[in-house]
C-alpha cells in the first residue's frame, strides 16, 4: 500500500473515530438530559431484532443496569398480560405508518413483582425504500398520576352514584356539577341544572340565609347546616348540608361543593318528639284538670317572682284560695260533678285576674294567684273582694245549681317576708284565720293589713248602700264676676252624709269609688241631681247661671254616656247652655284621642267645656287646641300664693294670655284672699271661685242666696 493509500485510510480511521466520539457524546448527552427529565430511553433496530435499553429504563424496573440484558423479552416479558394485545398494536400501527407517532400507557412488572404504569411514547424511522429499520423512543414512569387518575375517576364514580345530592358551583353559586343523587332528591337531570344558580333551588324566602352561608363558607372554609330546598315538583323538603370550597394547587378558591342529605323524614319525627316533648314538659308543669301551673310549676313562678321584686323593688301579694265546703260537693255528688266545678271556678279566677298575674291549683280546691307590680299593698284586697264576688255567682254543673265560696288569705312581699316558702306558708296561715272568721271572707297575714282592708271592704259596702239609701248630698259653690260682684253660676261638689261618720269630704271616698268603678253611678247621680236642680231654680224664675259639674274618664269612657247626657237634659227640659261639664287635664291627657271624640259630642250638644286644674296635667298647646272646650280654670295650687310666689304669679299671667289667645273663657278657683282677688283682676281674670265668696254649700242657702238677688 503505498504512502498516498495510508493517508487516506489514516483520514477515513480519524474520521471514523471522530464520528464516534461524536455520536458517543450526542447519546450520553441525550441520556443526561432523559435522566433529567426522569424518563428512560429504548432504541429497537427492527432488522436484527436488537434493543437498547438505557440505564434509567432498567432503574424505572428496580434493575441495576448490568442485571438486565438488552434485549427484546427484557420488555415483552415484563408487560401486564390485560395490554400485552393493545400495546403491540399500537407498535405495529405505528411501524406500518399507520400512525405518526406511537404512543401507549401499560404496565411493567417491577422486580419486586409490583405493576409500575409507562407512558410508552417513540417514533419509527425508515430507509429510503420506507422500509422501517428502527424505532426510537421513552418510557416514563406515570405509576403516581396514574393512582391520582384512578383515584379521581374512582371518587368521580362514587360521586356520580351516590343517591345523596352532590352539588359543585363556582364562586357566585352558578352550578357546574350535578350528580344523579341530586336528580334523584330534586328531580332535576344535570342538563336541566348546571349553568343555573343554586337559588333556583331554594325557597324565596329562604335567599337571604343562603347568601349568608355562602359568605360563612368562603370565610370560615366549611359550613354545616340544614336547609329547606324545593323539588321540581314544588315540594320543599329538608336536608342536612355541609359545604366546602373547592381550591386549586396553590389553595385559590375556585368553587364550592355542597353534600345535602334528606332529612325530611327525621325532621318530621323530630318536630313530632319535640311536640311530644312540649306535652310531657306541659303534663309535668300543669294540672291536669284544669291546665293552670301545678305546684312545681307556681314554686318556680314564686321564685321568680321574688327575684325580680327585689331586683325592681316593687311590691307583690300571694293569695291562698280554698273553696268552702267543697268536699261536700265531691261526696255528695261525686268526683265528676266536683272535677267540673273547678273547671268553672278556674275560668272565673282567669277572668278576674290580670293578664300578668299568675294562677296556680296546688291541688284539691286550693288556688294560688300571685300578684305583682303593686302600686300600694291594699289594692290586692279589691282583687280577693272581686274573687270573692265571683265565686258567690251560682254555678251550673251537670243540671245542679251549686253555691260555693272561698276562704282567701293573703301574704305580702317584703311586708311579710321575702324568702317564697314563708310567703306561702303565710297566705296559708291567712287563709285558715279566714276560715275560721266564719269562711267567704279574706284576710291578711299581718293583723294590721286585715284591719285596713276591712275598712276598705267597710266602705265599699257602705258606698254601695249609700248610693241606695241616697246619702249622697250635693253643695254648690258660687262663681262670680268679681268685676261686676254678680253670680254668674256654681260648682255642684258631692258629699257624703254618712250616717255614724258625718258628713265627709270627697278626700274620703272618691279615690276609693275610682278604684271600684262605682265613680260611674256617682257622678250619674251627681249630674242627674245638679241638673234636676238648676232645672228647678230656673223654673222658680231665678237665675243660678251655669251649672258646672266634674266628669270623670270613665264616665266619659261608658258607652251610653253621651245618650244619658242628651236624655237628662230633655228630661228636665233645661237649656244646654244652662250646663257645663268640667274634666281635669290630667285625665284628658291620658287618652286625649278618645277625650277629644267625646268632648266634641258634648260640645255639639250645645254644653259648655271646662278643662280644670289647668297648669297641672302638662298639656301641650297642640292638644289644647284640638280640643273642643269654652273655658279654662286656673288650678287653686298656683293662686295660693300669689301675689307673693313669683313663680305662680308668672304662670297664671301665662295662663291667662293663653285662653285670650285661644278665645276661651277663665275662670281662677281657690281665692280666698282680698289680693289674691286683687291680682287676678289686674291681670284680666275676673271669674271666680274660691272661699273669698263662699263655701261650697246646701241647696236651700244657695236658694237663699238667689232670692235675695232678684228680690
Amino acid at each position: 500500500m503505498d504512502d498516498d493509500q495510508n493517508s487516506d485510510l489514516n483520514k477515513i480511521t480519524s474520521a471514523l473515530k471522530a464520528s464516534a466520539m461524536l455520536n458517543q457524546e450526542l447519546k450520553e448527552r441525550i441520556e443526561l438530559a432523559l435522566l433529567g427529565s426522569n424518563d428512560g430511553i429504548w432504541d429497537w433496530n427492527i432488522l436484527d431484532n436488537s434493543v437498547y435499553f438505557c440505564p434509567r429504563w432498567k432503574e424505572m424496573l428496580g434493575f441495576s443496569d448490568d442485571e438486565l440484558p438488552n434485549e427484546v423479552p427484557s420488555w415483552t416479558d415484563r408487560i401486564h398480560p390485560d395490554d400485552v394485545d393493545e400495546t403491540w398494536a399500537d407498535v405495529y400501527k405505528n411501524v406500518n405508518g399507520e400512525t405518526e407517532y406511537y404512543e401507549n400507557v401499560h404496565r411493567l412488572r417491577h422486580k419486586n413483582g409490583n405493576w409500575v404504569w409507562i407512558l410508552d411514547r417513540g417514533k419509527t424511522q425508515y430507509d429510503e425504500n420506507g422500509k422501517a429499520v428502527r424505532m426510537l423512543g421513552t418510557h416514563t414512569d406515570i405509576t403516581e398520576e396514574k393512582k391520582m387518575q384512578l383515584k379521581y375517576a374512582h371518587q368521580a364514580q362514587i360521586i356520580e352514584q351516590v343517591h345523596d345530592s352532590v352539588i359543585s358551583t363556582d364562586l357566585d353559586g352558578i352550578i357546574v356539577s350535578w350528580n344523579k343523587g341530586s336528580k334523584t332528591l330534586l328531580g332535576y337531570t344535570s342538563k336541566e341544572m348546571q349553568g343555573k344558580h343554586l337559588k333556583t333551588i331554594y325557597p324565596e324566602e329562604d335567599y337571604e340565609e343562603l347568601d349568608k352561608n355562602i359568605a360563612f363558607l368562603k370565610q370560615k372554609g366549611k359550613r354545616r347546616t340544614v336547609v329547606r330546598l324545593v323539588k321540581k315538583s314544588k315540594e320543599i323538603i329538608y336536608a342536612e348540608l355541609s359545604l366546602s370550597l373547592l381550591k386549586d394547587e396553590k389553595g385559590k378558591p375556585i368553587g364550592m361543593v355542597g353534600y345535602a342529605h334528606d332529612i325530611t323524614e327525621r325532621k318530621k319525627a323530630e318536630d313530632e318528639l319535640h311536640e311530644q316533648q312540649i306535652v310531657l314538659q306541659h303534663q309535668a308543669h300543669h294540672d291536669a284538670l284544669t291546665a293552670l301551673p301545678n305546684r312545681t310549676l307556681f314554686h318556680d313562678r314564686l321564685e321568680q317572682a321574688v327575684e325580680k321584686a327585689k331586683r325592681n323593688k316593687t311590691l307583690f301579694a300571694l293569695f291562698f284560695i280554698d273553696l268552702d265546703r267543697f268536699k261536700q260537693v265531691n261526696d255528695s255528688l261525686g268526683h265528676s260533678v266536683g272535677d267540673n266545678l273547678l273547671k268553672v271556678v278556674t275560668n272565673r279566677l282567669k277572668a278576674t285576674i290580670r293578664r300578668e298575674d299568675t294562677l296556680a291549683r296546688l291541688g284539691g280546691d286550693e288556688f294560688t294567684i300571685i300578684m305583682e307590680d303593686l302600686s300600694k299593698a291594699q289594692d290586692s284586697s279589691i282583687l280577693a273582694q272581686k274573687i270573692l264576688e265571683v265565686l258567690q255567682q251560682p254555678i251550673e254543673v251537670d243540671k245542679h245549681t251549686l253555691y260555693v265560696s272561698s276562704s282567701i288569705g293573703i301574704s305580702l312581699y317584703p311586708q311579710d317576708g321575702t324568702d317564697a316558702s314563708n310567703l306561702l306558708k303565710y297566705a296559708d296561715a291567712a287563709m285558715y284565720r279566714a276560715k275560721e272568721e266564719g269562711r267567704n271572707n279574706f284576710q291578711f297575714y299581718s293583723a294590721e293589713m286585715t284591719e285596713l282592708a276591712l275598712e276598705r271592704l267597710v266602705m265599699t259596702t257602705s258606698m254601695r248602700q249609700a248610693l241606695k239609701n241616697e246619702e249622697f248630698v250635693i253643695h254648690y259653690q258660687p262663681q262670680m264676676d268679681a268685676e261686676a260682684n254678680t253670680l254668674i253660676g256654681m260648682e255642684a261638689l258631692v258629699r257624703w252624709q254618712h250616717p255614724t261618720k258625718g258628713l265627709l269630704a270627697p278626700i274620703h271616698f272618691l279615690p276609693l269609688a275610682e278604684e271600684t268603678g262605682m265613680i260611674i253611678e256617682l257622678d250619674h247621680w251627681v249630674m242627674r241631681t245638679a241638673i234636676k236642680q238648676v232645672a228647678a231654680w230656673y223654673k222658680e224664675g231665678l237665675n243660678p247661671g251655669v251649672m258646672s259639674v266634674n266628669l270623670s274618664m270613665k264616665q266619659l269612657e261608658h258607652r251610653d254616656f253621651i245618650q244619658l247626657v242628651q236624655e237628662t237634659v230633655e228630661t228636665y227640659s233645661i237649656k244646654p247652655e244652662w250646663l257645663k261639664l268640667e274634666v281635669t287635664e290630667g285625665q284628658v291627657m291620658q287618652k286625649p284621642e278618645e277625650a277629644i271624640a267625646k268632648l266634641g259630642q258634648i260640645n255639639e250638644l250645645g254644653i259648655g267645656i271646662s278643662v280644670d286644674d289647668f297648669g297641672t296635667g302638662y298639656s301641650s298647646l297642640a292638644s289644647l287646641k284640638r280640643l273642643p272646650i269654652n273655658t279654662l280654670k286656673i288650678d287653686r295650687s298656683f293662686v295660693i300664693d300669689l301675689p307673693h310666689d313669683e313663680e305662680d304669679a308668672a304662670i297664671v299671667k301665662a295662663i291667662i294670655a293663653l285662653a285670650k289667645s285661644l278665645n276661651l273663657d277663665l275662670i281662677a278657683e281657690g281665692v280666698e284672699t282680698k289680693v289674691q282677688k286683687e291680682f287676678l283682676l289686674a291681670n284680666d281674670c275676673k271669674n271666680i271661685q274660691g272661699y273669698y265668696y263662699s263655701r261650697p254649700i246646701p241647696a236651700e242657702d244657695i236658694h237663699t242666696m238667689l232670692t235675695k238677688e232678684t228680690a
